[in-house]
């Protein structure tokens, strides 16, 4: 179906580039294409590959663990993938701590804050100034 679609989405894709992180920016890996993305690759082409082709998810947790990472946090409305992230963890040999940002039909501020709290009881640098004031 997404290929039925290609002309539509190239041009309304048309133009976009991603730049490098500012700032704090954080560093992304690509479960398009399992590694690491450089400024300027996530463009229309990207995003396509991206709805067409299978995602990596696992592979892209293996290269995060591989690495190092020890701490996984699900942005979304809704936490579906923490149990993916928590399976693919365990099958990678490693060990993380796993969170979700929000929950469906749950306070948002508190749903944030005590995501951020699970994550602080387990080990995990939470600068708490932003948030508290």
């Amino acid at each position: 179906q997404v290929e039925q679609i290609r002309a539509e989405l190239a041009e309304a894709l048309d133009g976009l580039v991603s730049g490098a992180p500012q700032g704090r920016g954080v560093p992304l890996l690509s479960t398009v294409t399992g590694r690491w993305v450089s400024p300027g690759e996530m463009d229309g082409g990207y995003w396509f590959r991206n709805l067409r082709q299978r995602v990596r998810f696992a592979e892209a947790v293996d290269v995060l663990v591989a690495e190092g990472y020890g701490a996984f946090v699900e942005v979304s409305a809704h936490p579906v993938l923490t149990v993916g992230v928590e399976e693919a963890v365990e099958a990678a040999g490693g060990q993380a701590v796993v969170t979700g940002t929000l929950r469906r039909d749950q306070d948002t501020l508190r749903q944030v804050l005590t995501s951020l709290a699970q994550l602080h009881v387990h080990g995990v640098a939470v600068d708490w100034a932003p948030v508290l004031g």
